[in-house]
């Protein structure tokens, strides 16, 4: 008899399949004498949409809201090779030699409900085993495997992933339509995705709002030694009270400085935690200028190559059970390495570890088989963790040295490196480097009045939203327990799982743009919030996470599904029970006419996803619409507003660069095709791209 793995994705189940030298080769499967390893494509099920429980397309206005079915159901994703892969599955759990399923979903709760969704679909009633794996080497595979728990330990992680999941559904569902109904305009909203908004919002109208104060401050460049250093009076004048500021500084100039006292210490520097995801992303958005999705598609490869452990974790401590773990690492890496293992609660600490540990290097070594982001990433990950166990205390000099000019008494200070301990994998830059004083000494002084102006606040940077989404509530005097403390209360919003995609989806909809590491808020998005706002909608920070502390309860086993659907359909019926009338977003007159539509003459407009027709509003309504992200069979196509433009008239548009399904490369030229029903690209010509 044999067990069927069930793996994610692919490439997982490829990993496994070579660990447990699994060879024999079916239609999406690969079979050996113990096991049989087969996969999904991630989420081969979706929640069931509005028209399903109706059996017929409803327009939207029909439907009663908050709309909240008694049952839910799920169906398959019509995706490519989704309903094929399904079968293969079904009919594989079917075999009566295999006694046993094992779920090797990711090891996270999204990955938790991808597989146990597949098993319950197929109504196959076998044991189901559950399959953990921290990392994807070669030896954790095969121990691990020898490990497999019962599926229904994993329970409460399971409710917790369904609950998110209905949940964000019964959000997203229900406001998106009903802010849409009463604007006029399509905005796609969730549970996640506002207060995301919020944030930006607030930010963007206090700079907006912000007024310029010039100020006077008092300051003194000084030479000793041939080292530049500053003497800077903090005290900040107003322009209408000049005369205190010159007077100030004249009384200044009348001394000399003078040094009052000296004190020279040394300082045994820490290093910085291990890394969890979104302080991994934040380190590299800063330092190597690696967007959060552009890190996160390169960290999540590096995992599946075995190169590192779990990614998507909230923890920058390890668990006490992986010391022997660690102890092995440290031993290869000695060879090259001055490092030794550390029993410290600042690395291991079971208190601040909820599911995973923090990011560390797996015992599977790259061979100079990583391109440049890759090898900055893995090489950010692997010094870190060297850091944290470098054998050489890490050391500097620090001087602080007090300056007196008259009453008035100044601090400076400087550090340099004495031994370089974890500097060698993590440098640090000194730069305020000081004269060589001597208490007693006098030098000249010349203060002089430097006009100055107040700044603006900063735009929202992928980092500063980062850690308002981990932490909303944060205050600079929280401590470190604070913070964990909280994050297992579930005063979050969002996961390190998802947040990266919900940032994506604003800028999809065209709510945000993004330049550098900074985020804008756009007029769309702008309407959004004010929208939110005129129609009493307060899905902001404070909100949100009291449904993030309900998910956690749901996994700690203190609340239910049931309940969890209750109190959403409670605040939806709240606010959709005020029933507040707002004028339309947009008046026809203001917006772009695109196009006149094909089927019925009225004006064509754009908005987050496409081009549609104004007549969606009329009944019976016209449906015309063309997608900005379309496709042709398997190839995308991206559908700018001066394509749509071309294809409204019937002209043709042109497409540089296909990739044929002979692997060369085409240039194409497409119009459109309206069936009545459905509107789609038609091919009307290629050829070799030169």
């Amino acid at each position: 008899m044999k067990k069927l793995i069930i793996a994610e994705k692919p490439s997982l189940g490829r990993n496994i399949a070579s660990a447990l030298g699994l060879k024999k080769r079916g239609n999406g499967y690969i079979e050996g004498e113990k096991y049989i390893i087969s996969w999904a494509f991630g989420h081969l099920f979706e929640l069931s949409n509005v028209d399903d429980y109706f059996g017929k397309k409803m327009k939207w206005k029909e439907v009663e809201l908050p709309f909240t079915p008694r049952k839910f159901k799920f169906k398959l994703k019509e995706n490519k090779g989704i309903p094929e892969q399904f079968k293969v599955l079904k009919d594989l759990m079917e075999r009566e030699d295999v006694e046993g399923i094992i779920n090797c979903g990711d090891a996270d709760r999204e990955g938790q409900i991808i597989i146990d969704r597949i098993i319950k679909e197929s109504k196959v009633k076998k044991e189901v085993y559950r399959l953990w794996l921290p990392e994807q080497t070669k030896e954790t595979i095969i121990e691990e495997v020898k490990n497999i728990k019962p599926d229904k330990d994993y329970i409460r992680l399971a409710f917790e992933g369904y609950s998110r999941t209905v949940m964000d559904w019964l959000f997203g569902i229900n406001l998106t339509r009903y802010i849409t109904l009463k604007s006029g305009q399509l905005m796609p909203v969730g549970r996640v995705l506002i207060p995301v908004l919020k944030f930006i919002y607030d930010r963007d109208i206090a700079i907006e709002k912000f007024i310029k104060e010039k100020y006077i401050q008092l300051e003194s460049e000084c030479v000793k030694d041939e080292i530049k250093f500053k003497l800077s009076k903090s005290t900040k004048y107003l322009i209408k009270d000049e005369k205190k500021a010159n007077s100030k500084c004249e009384e200044l100039n009348s001394y000399e400085g003078k040094v009052l006292s000296k004190e020279n210490k040394d300082i045994k520097k820490q290093p910085s935690k291990l890394f969890s995801l979104s302080k991994l992303q934040s380190q590299l958005s800063k330092k190597n200028k690696i967007d959060f999705k552009g890190s996160l598609e390169i960290i999540q490869k590096l995992y599946e190559n075995g190169y590192i452990t779990y990614p998507r974790t909230n923890t920058e401590y390890l668990a006490i059970n992986e010391k022997g773990k660690v102890k092995q690492l440290l031993k290869v890496l000695s060879k090259d390495h001055n490092v030794k293992f550390k029993d410290s609660k600042k690395i291991f600490d079971d208190d601040k570890v909820e599911s995973h540990s923090a990011i560390i290097p797996t015992m599977k070594f790259p061979k100079n088989n990583l391109n440049g982001r890759e090898k900055i990433i893995y090489e950010t990950i692997l010094n870190r963790f060297i850091s944290n166990f470098v054998a050489e205390e890490t050391i500097t000099a620090k001087v602080i040295v007090t300056i007196g000019v008259g009453d008035e008494k100044f601090k400076l200070s400087g550090e340099s490196v004495v031994q370089i301990g974890f500097y060698r994998y993590e440098p640090a830059t000194f730069e305020n480097k000081l004269p060589n004083f001597i208490v007693g000494d006098t030098f000249k002084i010349e203060f002089k009045k430097i006009l100055k102006e107040t700044k603006p606040p900063k735009k929202v940077s992928e980092r500063e939203l980062s850690a308002h989404l981990k932490n909303p509530f944060r205050k600079d005097s929280d401590t470190e327990e604070d913070e964990y403390k909280a994050i297992l209360k579930g005063i979050e919003i969002g996961t390190e799982a998802t947040r990266t995609g919900i940032i994506e989806n604003a800028k999809k909809y065209e709510y945000v743009s993004q330049k550098g590491s900074n985020f804008s808020l756009e007029p769309l998005g702008r309407k959004v919030i004010e929208t939110l706002d005129k129609l009493n909608i307060d899905l902001y920070k404070t909100k949100t996470v009291e449904f993030s502390k309900l998910l956690k309860k749901v996994y700690k086993g203190n609340s239910s599904i049931q309940e969890t659907i209750d109190l959403v359909t409670e605040e939806l019926q709240r606010i959709i029970g005020q029933n507040i009338e707002i004028p339309r977003v947009y008046n026809d007159s203001e917006r772009e006419i695109i196009g006149v539509c094909p089927r019925c003459g009225k004006n064509i407009y754009e908005n987050s996803k496409g081009f549609s027709c104004v007549g969606y509003r009329d009944t019976p309504s016209c449906n015309f619409t063309i997608w900005k992200e379309s496709k042709y069979k398997s190839i995308e196509v991206k559908i700018s507003k001066t394509r749509a433009k071309k294809l409204i008239k019937g002209e043709n548009i042109s497409i540089k660069k296909i990739k044929g399904k002979n692997g060369k490369i085409y240039s194409a030229e497409f119009k459109l095709e309206d069936t009545g029903k459905y509107v789609n690209l038609k091919l009307e010509k290629y050829f070799p791209s030169e």
